[in-house]
């Protein structure tokens, strides 16, 4: 079971045995959506045999370098990309391997995006028993035309299914995903889509406004008309529905786009928020470490073929590293912390960063007079008018 979010780690300078978060991209798709920008690419079959054996070489490969040797993993997400293309035997034997690599901390949240349609009776059951402890449905929208503009490939009864399977299966962690904004979209219908969830009982739901990625087809057929998106009134007004109806229902808010029944937001996704450090293997995955301070980032090879060849060549198969710069680290940590409802730690910024918070940012001030930010327990948080220009006001610590 998920912790709350006031119990997320905070970014203190990594020791020698904190236990980190590991991300595992899987980046096949059936088909990939038009308003994809991710690293996925179309195969119904993809090779789970040979990318899972180079996921257990790149594991090995970090479990014996710094700074990730004689740690334990918090929590683990297989992402994509479609996880449930792979069957559970390849997803048992990838965290197999982590388990001796690395060794999972007690009761560590192992989460597995799916996609309905793609996931059974039998499969469900095998992803459980091979220790998958928390289900991400990417539903996104029960209207079937919305469906189709998305260019999903599942049907409404497809996702309710699916969350009545994953409960059989002994999934008590399941999350919902959904997006609003779609083209044709109306408030109405956005919150018909919150509450179709609500009747499925969900622990989690995720809710993510449409983002037009350059790119990507949504992009192009924007630009060309044959999309119109929604009006910025329609979607704030989306937004706020999606809100108000979830909190109604006993959801949390504890990010930005998701919320969480007491004791289920998600500790894997709290850790990009929280400053700490993450490891993603596979095709196009990042990282972040903060040693050497201030912090690096780095990222894969994106191809699956050229990221096989680079593992097989030199067991990991980075292709680019960024050393931060005392800014960037500082402008990484206030925004991503001001994505949690909670806000951003500013004892924490201190002890890290070695300096007063307002001294950096003066113009915190102004944002508080502005009705966007609020400080309260050494924290700065966003207000819910600030949650509604969110955007904004990160962009205003850059």
């Amino acid at each position: 079971m998920s912790s709350s979010p006031s119990s997320a780690a905070t970014a203190e300078p990594a020791t020698p045995t904190e236990p980190f978060a590991l991300y595992v991209h899987v980046p096949w798709c059936r088909h990939v959506c038009p308003y994809c920008d991710f690293n996925v690419y179309a195969m119904a079959r993809p090779p789970e045999a040979s990318y899972g054996d180079a996921l257990a070489r790149e594991v090995a490969a970090w479990a014996a370098a710094p700074p990730w040797a004689g740690r334990r993993v918090a929590s683990v997400s297989f992402g994509g990309g479609t996880p449930s293309l792979f069957s559970p035997a390849a997803i048992d034997g990838v965290l197999r391997a982590i388990r001796r690599a690395f060794g999972l901390v007690d009761d560590a949240e192992v989460s597995l995006e799916a996609n309905p349609g793609t996931v059974d009776a039998a499969s469900l059951a095998g992803y459980r028993a091979a220790g998958v402890t928390r289900l991400s449905l990417g539903v996104q929208t029960f209207d079937p035309g919305l469906l189709r503009t998305l260019g999903r490939d599942h049907e409404p009864d497809e996702a309710r299914a699916a969350v009545g399977v994953a409960r059989a299966a002994g999934f008590d962690d399941v999350s919902v995903d959904l997006i609003f904004g779609v083209p044709g979209q109306t408030v109405a219908g956005a919150a018909a889509d919150v509450d179709a969830t609500l009747a499925l009982a969900p622990d989690h739901v995720s809710a993510y406004a449409l983002t037009w990625e350059e790119g990507t087809p949504f992009h192009a057929w924007r630009a060309r008309g044959r999309l119109r998106p929604v009006p910025d009134d329609a979607e704030a007004d989306m937004a706020q529905v999606v809100d108000a109806r979830l909190r109604a229902a006993g959801f949390e808010r504890y990010e930005i786009s998701s919320w969480a029944r007491r004791g289920h937001a998600s500790r894997h996704n709290q850790r990009y928020w929280d400053g700490s450090d993450y490891l993603g293997i596979g095709a196009g995955a990042h990282s972040f470490s903060r040693s050497p301070a201030p912090g690096v980032r780095f990222a894969n090879a994106r191809r699956p073929d050229e990221y096989r060849a680079e593992v097989e060549r030199r067991g990991t198969a980075v292709e680019t590293v960024e050393t931060l710069t005392a800014a960037q680290a500082r402008t990484d940590f206030v925004v991503t912390g001001l994505r949690r409802l909670i806000g951003v730690d500013l004892a924490a910024y201190r002890r890290r960063f070695d300096e007063p918070f307002d001294a950096r940012f003066p113009h915190v001030d102004r944002l508080v007079r502005d009705g966007v930010v609020e400080r309260t327990d050494d924290r700065l948080r966003l207000t819910a008018r600030g949650l509604l220009f969110a955007d904004t006001v990160a962009a205003s610590f850059v």
